[in-house]
């Protein structure tokens, strides 16, 4: 059964109009609270701002590699996905709670591994041992190994995004998940992408995590040292404002860019020159 955050010993919704837009703040004792924007309560990257910056970053490479509109747009939502994988090391994130107890148990098991949130899954060692993992499914499709491990890569990552983007829930989203996977698994539709998608989900998700006060552990684990993309008085923590009033918008509209971009680059010329 599906786990849902609840605000005794759980996640706390955003006040306001924030908790509409269903955003929760996990549980206290996340994050590592160092920044001036710390608050009790908050601590993992919303999945909201991962998913859309794999977007952000699938529609660009669709662009880039002049793949057709139906192509690119399989990339995207395959990024979008598998930007979520990285927090698959923690257990209450959003690919962990997207496939209820199954996903849950992922994530346990990948924290173990890892050595905790925002270790190995979040270094260049995780983005390899993700894009390595999701190639071998692909080549070797045609044995239950590789359709077991692909089946399980499609289905929690595509249920995590549609959730993450408050496209569907529950268990819509599984069933969404479960078709594409099936489509993936038996045809091979969008078989060549998925590493790819991968590649560019886990880094781009790392990408995301360096803007924050924590920082990510690129070298590990054979260095500790976090690496950071903004300053400290202009990193700001995972799920706070900065990140849905500033970080959000600046993805959606990147997004809605380059999904024009890609139907009538002609009429986003034009704009953009008036």
């Amino acid at each position: 059964m599906r786990r849902e955050p609840t605000r005794a010993g759980g996640p706390a919704r955003l006040p306001g109009w924030f908790a509409r837009l269903g955003y929760y703040l996990p549980a206290e004792g996340g994050g590592n609270g160092t920044s001036w924007r710390a608050a009790p309560g908050i601590g993992l990257m919303l999945g909201h701002s991962h998913a859309l910056s794999g977007g952000v970053a699938g529609l660009a490479a669709g662009i880039f590699l002049h793949l057709p509109i139906p192509q690119t747009g399989a990339l995207a939502g395959f990024t979008a996905g598998m930007a979520l994988l990285p927090d698959l090391d923690k257990c209450g994130s959003s690919p962990a709670r997207s496939l209820g107890f199954v996903s849950e148990a992922v994530a346990w098991v990948f924290g173990r591994i890892s050595g905790g949130h925002r270790h190995a899954t979040h270094s260049f060692l995780g983005i390899a041992v993700f894009t390595a993992l999701a190639w071998v499914s692909c080549h070797f499709r045609a044995d239950w190994g590789g359709k077991a491990g692909l089946a399980l890569l499609m289905t929690l990552s595509v249920s995590a995004a549609l959730e993450a983007l408050h496209i569907a829930r529950g268990h819509v989203a599984d069933l969404a998940g479960i078709a594409v996977a099936a489509a993936t698994v038996w045809y091979g539709y969008g078989l060549r992408f998925i590493p790819i998608a991968v590649l560019l989900g886990c880094a781009t998700h790392i990408t995301g995590d360096m803007l924050t006060d924590s920082g990510c552990m690129l070298g590990y684990p054979w260095s500790r040292y976090r690496f950071h993309l903004l300053p400290e008085p202009l990193a700001f923590t995972t799920g706070t404002l900065p990140e849905i009033l500033i970080i959000d918008p600046i993805l959606s509209a990147a997004v809605l860019a380059l999904a024009v971009w890609i139907v009538d680059p002609g009429w986003l010329q034009a704009q953009w020159g008036a």
